[in-house]
């Protein structure tokens, strides 16, 4: 108990010997610790992995048979990558923090005869895939104006649709380079990147996707 007591009367009086400037967790000597940012992301996975199918417009319908039928997607629509995300400096190469990314998918289904008349009633499919990472960047070039960063985000994706369907996967993302620049308060970024949410092989809700992005920040 003894030794105890004299380790911390040591390591008091130590501490208080420090300089000011290592004893302050301060903003003058790391910058701004606190960035939200948001920004848009491309969707090129997505827009190929899911399309319009093919239309049943025929040259010769009428050699069809008269019950022919078929299932048709159609008016596909993509919102891109919508994300925001809020980071805390510990120093002015780590940073940690929280994002959320809202992408969306959007068509309609229906029944077309042999001459590409819509037969029942089209149904507006609206789906959504949401991930909510937590997220490490590494800031290796910090200058007034520019600064060079890789990153890091591990969390879970919800896909959810207008029709009830849900469904979850771990999602992760890999920051492979990212660009800042501005000076506080205001910038914006742009980032290389690949964001994954998968079960298994053969439930895939995204691979290197987002594979750039834009945003916008403000920090304090």
């Amino acid at each position: 108990m003894r030794r105890f007591s004299n380790i911390v009367i040591v390591l008091f009086l130590t501490m208080s010997a420090l300089p000011p400037a290592f004893c302050q967790n301060d903003k003058s000597s790391i910058g701004s610790r606190h960035t939200v940012r948001i920004g848009w992301g491309d969707m090129l996975f997505e827009t190929m992995a899911f399309g319009p199918s093919l239309s049943g417009t025929w040259v010769n319908p009428e050699v069809l048979p008269d019950n022919y039928l078929h299932d048709e997607i159609y008016d596909v629509g993509y919102t891109g990558h919508i994300f925001a995300e809020y980071m805390y400096s510990f120093s002015k190469v780590i940073s940690i923090g929280i994002q959320a990314d809202l992408e969306g998918i959007f068509w309609k289904e229906g029944v077309f005869d042999r001459y590409h008349n819509l037969v029942t009633p089209a149904t507006n499919v609206r789906n959504w895939d949401l991930d909510l990472l937590f997220t490490a960047r590494f800031t290796y070039l910090n200058r007034d104006w520019v600064r060079l960063y890789s990153g890091l985000g591990v969390g879970a994706l919800f896909a959810f649709d207008n029709l009830g369907d849900f469904g979850m996967a771990p999602a992760f993302n890999i920051n492979w380079i990212g660009v800042e620049v501005g000076k506080d308060p205001w910038g914006g970024s742009f980032e290389l990147g690949a964001l994954n949410a998968f079960s298994n092989t053969r439930t895939i809700y995204q691979m290197f996707s987002r594979i750039f992005s834009l945003s916008f920040y403000y920090k304090w």
